[in-house]
C-alpha cells in the first residue's frame, strides 16, 4: 500500500495533467471504472466530464491526505460559471469539496459537493496543497486521537451535551465561513439546527485526518424532519436526508477554523 505522501504525489501529477490539457495522461491515473458520486463511470468518460466542466481552470485551495487510509480530501475553487446555475450565482467563484479514494495507486472513487465560495475552510495550503506549517511548539493530536476527537465532537452535538463539553472542542474564538464567533455564539450556531429540524442526527460517513497539518475533513449525513425552512428545504412533515462536506483546522488540540 502506498504511503500518504505517494497519494499526494499521484494526486498532484493527475492535477498537472488536467491543467496542461493532457487528457490521455490524466486518464492513466484513474481506475478503469471510477465510482463518481455513487455511480460507476468509465475512466475516459469521467475525464470527458472534467474536460467539459473546464476542470483545468480549478485552483486547488486545500488538500488533506489521510495518514492511514487510501483517501484524501480536496477543496477546489473555480472561476465564475456555476455548474448549478439555479443554486449558485454564475458571476461568482464556486467551490467543489471532494473526497478521493485510491486502489492500486489509482483514483478509484470520487465524491463531490459544489457550493458558493463562502466557506473559508482551514487555511489554504500553499504550493498546491503542501502543508505550510509554522515551526512553533504547540499541542498536537496523533492520528488516532484526531479520529477520536472528531467522533466525540459529533457525539456531543447529537446528544445535546455540547454546552457542557464545548471547552474540550473549541477555543474562545472559532472562525466559521469567514466569520469569527466567540465560543458561545459558535455553539449556538450549531445547536440552532435542532430548532429547525426535529430529531436531527449527524452521522460521520467519511473521515480524513492528517496529523502533521492538524486537519480533518468529514462527510456528514444529516437526517431529520424539518419544522422550518432549512437551506431551501420546506417543512412537509416528512423526514429528509442530505450531506455536507466540512473541513477543519485544529490548533492546540481544538477546532480553530471550519
Amino acid at each position: 500500500m502506498a504511503s500518504s505522501r505517494n497519494y499526494r504525489l499521484i494526486f498532484s501529477a493527475w492535477l498537472d495533467a488536467l491543467r496542461n490539457g493532457d487528457w490521455g495522461n490524466a486518464e492513466t491515473f484513474l481506475a478503469d471504472d471510477v465510482i463518481v458520486n455513487g455511480s460507476s463511470t468509465a475512466g475516459h468518460a469521467y475525464i470527458q466530464e472534467l474536460k467539459d466542466d473546464n476542470f483545468g481552470t480549478a485552483r486547488l485551495d486545500l488538500c488533506i491526505v489521510d495518514d492511514e487510509r487510501a483517501e484524501l480530501a480536496a477543496r477546489f475553487v473555480f472561476p465564475p460559471r456555476s455548474p448549478e446555475p439555479r443554486l449558485l450565482d454564475e458571476d461568482k467563484e464556486w467551490t467543489a469539496q471532494t473526497f478521493f479514494s485510491f486502489a492500486n495507486d489509482k483514483i478509484s472513487a470520487v465524491q463531490a459537493l459544489a457550493g458558493a465560495n463562502n466557506s473559508a475552510g482551514p487555511e489554504p495550503n500553499h504550493g498546491d496543497g503542501e502543508v505550510n506549517q509554522e515551526t512553533s511548539l504547540r499541542q498536537t493530536l496523533k492520528t488516532e486521537d484526531l479520529r477520536k476527537f472528531y467522533t466525540e465532537y459529533i457525539d456531543s452535538i447529537n446528544t445535546r451535551t455540547m454546552r457542557d463539553r464545548v471547552d474540550e472542542f473549541c477555543p474562545g474564538v472559532v472562525v466559521h465561513n469567514y466569520f469569527s464567533y466567540v465560543q458561545r455564539q459558535y455553539r449556538g450556531l450549531i445547536e440552532s439546527s435542532f430548532d429547525e429540524i426535529s430529531s436531527l442526527r449527524f452521522t460521520v460517513e467519511r473521515l480524513v485526518v492528517n496529523e502533521e497539518a492538524q486537519q480533518v475533513a468529514a462527510r456528514l449525513a444529516f437526517t431529520g424532519v424539518p419544522t422550518k425552512n432549512f437551506r431551501g428545504i420546506a417543512p412537509t412533515g416528512k423526514p429528509v436526508s442530505f450531506s455536507e462536506h466540512a473541513f477543519y483546522q485544529l490548533e492546540e488540540g481544538r477546532i480553530r477554523q471550519v
